[in-house]
């Protein structure tokens, strides 16, 4: 989990709600294309191409649009850019096993991305599994099943070719660098990256 800076939504879908009038409430029902397009570029855009939770990487159609504090709540946020995500896993059949956004479905996050210091809450072992340094944090990971042995794979899939043993330690520090060089779209699963190997950052 990478804290997230908000940006500000996009025009289009700043205009599309102040159309309200008398006869018009918006909903998040309502929300469709271009507007939701644009709001899904705009989340993409400031999560540098990664998952708000996981980060996986975003590709495909293979995400949807996450509230934070969820809809069920009724709390008039579900049109606040503020209170918008994006999360992987979008597409799912019958027995798959769901993590992020789809398995939180209407819990309340006790750490979330939007917090600054969300990514000092969990630590990773060289085989990609995730631990809270604390309940709280440990209850955050089982909400959204950050620990899924699908998740450990592709963190240990993601960290395995800085455990080359022909690499000198020069190489794998340049590496580990490179691999987290702040740019447009981020590499998949940088905190886990950062934790085993901080001592090359």
């Amino acid at each position: 989990m990478r804290f997230i800076v908000k940006a500000g939504e996009p025009e289009s879908f700043r205009v599309w709600k102040a159309l309200e009038n008398e006869d018009w409430i918006p909903s998040f029902d309502d929300l469709s294309n271009p507007e939701k397009r644009d709001v899904y570029a705009a989340l993409i855009k400031e999560q540098k191409g990664i998952c708000s939770y996981c980060e996986r990487e975003l590709e495909g159609k293979d995400y949807h649009l996450e509230h934070l504090n969820p809809q069920a709540a009724n709390d008039g946020d579900d049109l606040d850019f503020n209170n918008f995500l994006c999360s992987c896993l979008n597409k799912t059949a019958k027995g798959d096993p769901l993590h992020c956004g789809q398995e939180k479905g209407n819990e309340i996050l006790p750490i979330h991305p939007l917090q600054p210091d969300c990514q000092q809450q969990f630590t990773f072992t060289g085989d990609g599994k995730i631990n809270g340094v604390d309940e709280v944090a440990n209850n955050t990971i089982e909400i959204l099943a950050l620990d899924l042995g699908k998740l450990n794979d592709l963190r240990e899939n993601a960290l395995a070719p800085f455990l080359d043993p022909t690499l000198t330690v020069q190489e794998l520090g340049d590496f580990v660098k490179k691999y987290m060089e702040d740019r447009e779209k981020s590499n998949p699963f940088l905190s886990a990256v950062e934790h085993v190997f901080s001592d090359y950052i």
